[in-house]
């Protein structure tokens, strides 16, 4: 049983948080919060660290300083991170968040993991601008270890790498010209941090079962839950 601490604090989207929760149930699976990371660092119990997906703006708000120099000095002692979705752009030297857009998000980040560019929204794969509603979700197949799975992609990213001898690929995107990484694995000190684009965490029966409160979102997550294979594992 692994002690895993998910981030949950301002940003961390209840769904993601969720679907987390249920992928690893069979852990010990605890929340943090900005404040705990601030005081007292991430526990030198813990296996893995994840940042869950959501909106990584309120996430540099929180942790930029003392927050993300305590997730770093974690990772590089040994310590495992997780990014999910908006965790794993947070994870990168450099966000474009639907560049040349009203809502454009290009801006460096901390942790920098990643020495490269974390690149999204993917219209090529969801066709509806992302807006925080299933409307914008899609199921993408990806390719991982030769096989071709499916995975939830919602407003995520490719990375790319400045130099690519700096990381691990562990899935591409089937669907996309040239298959850039959807997930990717990077050394720091001691640790490593693993970024994914897709929200690989995310079951058809996490779909199914959660309630989004709205009409459309309920129609829509029977369709894609519809088209999500098996569990995806990238630990």
């Amino acid at each position: 049983m692994k002690n895993i601490f998910i981030y949950s604090d301002e940003g961390a989207g209840d769904f993601s948080l969720y679907s987390a929760q249920n992928y690893f149930s069979s852990d010990n699976a605890k929340l943090i919060s900005a404040a705990q990371i601030i005081q007292d660092g991430i526990p030198e119990n813990a296996d893995l660290f994840i940042m869950p997906g959501g909106a990584d703006i309120p996430y540099a708000k929180k942790l930029n300083g003392a927050g993300n120099s305590a997730i770093r000095s974690y990772v590089e002692q040994g310590g495992t991170y997780l990014g999910i979705c908006a965790g794993g752009y947070y994870g990168c030297t450099d966000i474009e968040f639907q560049k040349d857009s009203p809502h454009a998000i290009c801006e460096a980040r901390e942790l920098q993991f990643c020495n490269g560019t974390a690149i999204g929204c993917l219209p090529d794969i969801a066709k509806q601008p992302y807006d925080q509603t299933l409307k914008s979700a899609a199921v993408t197949e990806i390719t991982m270890d030769g096989k071709h799975l499916q995975a939830l992609y919602w407003g995520g990213c490719y990375f790319a790498v400045s130099n690519p001898q700096d990381i691990d690929i562990i899935a591409t995107y089937s669907a996309l010209p040239d298959n850039p990484p959807a997930i990717i694995a990077c050394k720091a000190g001691k640790g490593r941090a693993i970024l994914s684009g897709v929200h690989f965490e995310i079951s058809g029966t996490n779909l199914t079962d959660y309630d989004f409160g709205n009409d459309m979102d309920n129609r829509l997550k029977h369709d894609l839950a519809a088209k999500l294979g098996a569990r995806i594992e990238v630990l």
